[in-house]
């Protein structure tokens, strides 16, 4: 594992204040032992299938493009099954919830994997249709998303269908708990986006960190006033309230994960819109 290390934030391993962002490789066959911690944590698969990652039971495949969620203290294990290599990004509240003093982990008993429960994927099963959900779900009291994967196919007619209805330069989706339209989990927001190319997107600036993967596609990001170059498996750390637009030179899909979700709970999220691109004062690195 790769932790995402911002220079900026004197030797702390974190890729923002707020947020922890790492790459995982899971070698063929490899398992890791089941455990649980009060960060939550998502999963956004960037190479490979031939894996799934256990969450309380719910064994849920993994492919390219899917989003995984292994919330707050939920045991999960990740288990192999390849002849390759696999490859996700991690994405974690754990800066935030070490300010709290609020982090706890624990290894499963013996330090083994979880029993499968029933077929894989049964929380797709239960919740992945739209707009249909089983019943007697509104009286649920989980905090976070009882959906715990969403597939690239979805996400990718998703977007499409919004660039042909919008037709602006970029299309965003966020990914929501289908019981109750809030965020997947109260810490933290996820989204995507689709940019078209040769089209800047209009400036915006935002309360609130956020962690950029690039997914596909290749283009620039100026983020208050200076550009970024990026192509397919870059990363970008955005700070809070930096002014920042994206320019894709070919057709580009972003994901993202974002502290959003904390700070409107506190009355403290605000964000702001212009169509006057910034001046590019200079370029990284």
């Amino acid at each position: 594992m790769l932790s995402l290390a911002n220079p900026g934030l004197l030797g702390q391993p974190f890729a923002t204040s707020t947020l922890w962002g790492a790459v995982q490789y899971l070698n063929a066959g490899e398992h890791a032992p089941a455990h649980r911690h009060t960060p939550g944590a998502i999963r956004f698969i960037l190479q490979g299938d031939g894996v799934h990652t256990t969450v309380n039971g719910d064994a849920c495949d993994m492919h390219p493009g899917d989003l995984v969620l292994t919330p707050s203290w939920n045991w999960h294990d990740h288990n192999s099954s390849a002849e390759h290599p696999v490859v996700w990004f991690d994405g974690l509240d754990l800066p935030l919830v070490r300010a709290l003093d609020a982090v706890f982990f624990e290894n499963f008993p013996d330090e083994q994997l979880q029993d499968v429960i029933g077929q894989h994927n049964r929380s797709e099963g239960l919740y992945g249709r739209p707009g249909l959900l089983p019943a007697g779900t509104g009286d649920r009291t989980h905090r976070h998303s009882p959906l715990l994967i969403y597939r690239r196919a979805d996400i990718d007619a998703a977007l499409t269908a919004l660039l042909a209805q919008d037709g602006g330069p970029m299309a965003s989706l966020e990914f929501v708990d289908p019981t109750s339209g809030r965020p997947v989990m109260p810490t933290m927001g996820c989204e995507m986006h689709r940019l078209l190319p040769g089209r800047r997107t209009p400036t915006v600036r935002k309360v609130g960190s956020s962690v950029v993967v690039v997914y596909t596609g290749s283009g620039s990001s100026i983020i208050d006033g200076q550009r970024f170059d990026w192509t397919s498996g870059d990363m970008l750390a955005i700070p809070s309230w930096a002014l920042v637009e994206h320019e894709a030179s070919e057709p580009t899909d972003l994901f993202s994960i974002t502290d959003a979700p904390v700070l409107k709970a506190l009355g403290l999220y605000r964000e702001e819109t212009s169509m006057v691109g910034q001046e590019v004062r200079r370029v990284f690195p």
